[in-house]
Order: C-alpha cells, then structure tokens, then sequence
C-alpha cells in the first residue's frame, strides 16, 4: 500500500465505488436487504480474492477499466435526457471531469473521495430525516429463501468491481471496510425509495423518489442535489478506471525490467 494513501481515503473511494450504482437501484421489495447481505459477503470474498496473484488481479483489474466507463455511460445517457439534459454535452463533460480526475494521480483521487464521501451520507441521511413521515412500512415483505439468495447474489458483481481501487491502494481491508459502508449507503437508500414508492414502477427510481416527498422546497432541491452526487459518485469511479488504465503500463514495464 502506498504510504500517502491512508486508509480512510481508501475506504471512501471504494463507497463512492459502489455508491455509484445508487441511481439504478430497483425498487424491490427485499432489495435493501439484499444488497445489506450482499456487501458482508462480498467484503469477505474481496479479501480472499485480494490473496491471488497479482498478474492475474491486475488483469482483471485492467478488463474492468475498460469496461465500466462504457457501462456508465450506456446507463447515464437515457439519464440525462430523462432528466432534461441534453446527453451528449453532459456525456462530454462527465468524461472531461473524470479524465482530469485521473490527470491528477491516484493519490488526489483517494484524497479527493473523503470530503465528498462525507458529502454524500450527510445529504443521504438528510434525505431520510426529511422523507421519513412519508414511508410506508406496509411495503415491506418477508423475504423468501430462495428468490432472496439469487437476489442477494445478483449484486456481487457490482460490489466485487471494487477489485479495481483495492488494486490502485495495493490492500484489501481498507476497500473491504469501503464495500461495507457503501453497501450500508446503497441499502438506506433503496429502503428509502421503496418506501416512498412501494410498488411504483420509475425509470430511476431513487432519483423520481425525490419529488415524492411532502418536504418543503428547499429540502426537495436537496435531493435533487444528492442525484447530482450519486452522478459525481459516478465520475468518481470512471476516473479510477481511467487512473488504474494510466498507471498499469509504467507498472508492467517496470515489473518487465
């Protein structure tokens, strides 16, 4: 691990990492609770994968960077032009942001991730305060075993892509801690909206949940801002990509030397 890396950037950038799947949330059911589940077990199976060899972690790492800015961006365009943007601009900056992100080294990245870590659970849980009149717990159902366990094991994908920052920090416990916490987030949040919504079907319902409650207007721009976060959540993990890409070949030269 990079000394001037500590640990909490490190578990910051891995919340944000998984933090960034928050606009996509289904609102299920049994979803809060499985993905509760599913970032305990994945933070386990990180740790154990962590132990394999780093030519083939890198490797993964590497396919991983290639594929996930084209996956962000296939999943914010109809974003965009849902939300009145108009997508190619906002596509255009979102991938200007992310690549001076990167520019600026892994270690600004990680440094980068804390405050707006910070940003993002105070405005999640001022969210919660304020949509709370408003849930309805009758939306809740018993999970059953079966249907649960695929659930649950549907968002390890998305967790164990944490792989990709664990590899720039070069240690497993720190991102193991982040996809907790970031697991704990996304939970909060989906349990949020499904509260809100119950059995509603949105395009993004995390972010359509945000006009639903009886809050005042002030508290409603709030989240409409906490959309834009989980967005900057989004160019958060593109520009590890981008800085993991920028960093794997001076290592594999070096290592060939």
């Amino acid at each position: 691990m990079d000394k001037h890396i500590f640990s909490q950037w490190q578990v910051a950038l891995c919340a944000l990492f998984v933090l960034a799947d928050g606009l996509y949330l289904p609102a299920g059911p049994t979803h809060w609770l499985a993905l509760l589940c599913g970032a305990a077990l994945s933070a386990a199976l990180l740790l154990l994968i962590g132990k394999l060899p780093g030519t083939l972690l890198d490797f993964v790492s590497a396919v991983l960077a290639l594929l996930l800015p084209l996956r962000s961006l296939f999943r914010l365009y109809p974003f965009w032009d849902y939300a009145g943007l108009p997508p190619l601009l906002a596509a255009a900056l979102f991938l200007l942001t992310a690549c001076l992100l990167a520019r600026r080294g892994a270690d600004c990245l990680f440094m980068w991730s804390y405050p707006v870590m910070l940003a993002a659970g105070v405005l999640l849980f001022l969210s919660v305060g304020v949509t709370l009149p408003d849930w309805e717990t009758r939306f809740l159902e018993v999970p059953q075993a079966v249907p649960f366990l695929r659930e649950c094991i549907s968002t390890l994908p998305g967790y164990l892509a944490v792989l990709l920052p664990a590899r720039l920090a070069g240690d497993a416990k720190a991102p193991a801690r982040g996809i907790l916490l970031g697991g704990v987030f996304l939970s909060l949040l989906s349990l949020r909206t499904l509260l809100l919504l119950g059995g509603a079907v949105y395009p993004y319902p995390s972010y359509a949940a945000a006009g639903l409650a009886a809050v005042g207007d002030f508290l409603r721009r709030c989240e409409v801002v906490f959309g834009a976060v989980l967005v900057i959540c989004e160019c958060t993990r593109v520009a590890a990509c981008f800085s993991f890409l920028r960093t794997a070949a001076p290592r594999k030269a070096a290592a060939r030397r």
